[in-house]
């Protein structure tokens, strides 16, 4: 892919602000750059770097957009979000079949079991 200057100031600002793990892959010489950008869109939680990658898409054309979008629609298929917060959605565990409770009533300090 041709590169702009506009492009490649915004790849050197990514890659000042990237996690430490993936500095030494954000490269202009890496011909998966936009690849790796986008699975590392997915799973920083940093509103600016996730700006500056979503500009960079942008730049970079209509299809990468696209690809960024399913993508975060399927992340969030498997989130709720509650007050800004995204909580991974998980099923409640089904609460075990009991057996019918017992009222169980103190009269004058003494138990009284009665059935329902």
């Amino acid at each position: 892919m041709q590169y702009t200057k506009s492009m490649i100031d915004q790849i050197f600002l990514i890659r000042k602000i990237v996690p430490t793990p993936a500095r030494t892959q954000v490269k202009l010489t890496n011909p998966q750059l936009l690849d790796l950008l986008a699975d590392l869109y997915l799973e920083v939680e940093d509103l600016l770097l996730r700006d500056l990658i979503h500009q960079l898409m942008t730049m970079a054309g209509p299809a990468w957009i696209t690809r960024l979008q399913s993508a975060q629609e399927e992340r969030n298929h498997h989130q709720h979000v509650y007050r800004g917060h995204a909580i991974e959605a998980t099923t409640p565990p089904a609460p075990p079949p009991s057996a019918p409770k017992e009222k169980t009533v103190i009269y004058r300090g003494h138990i009284i079991v009665t059935p329902n």
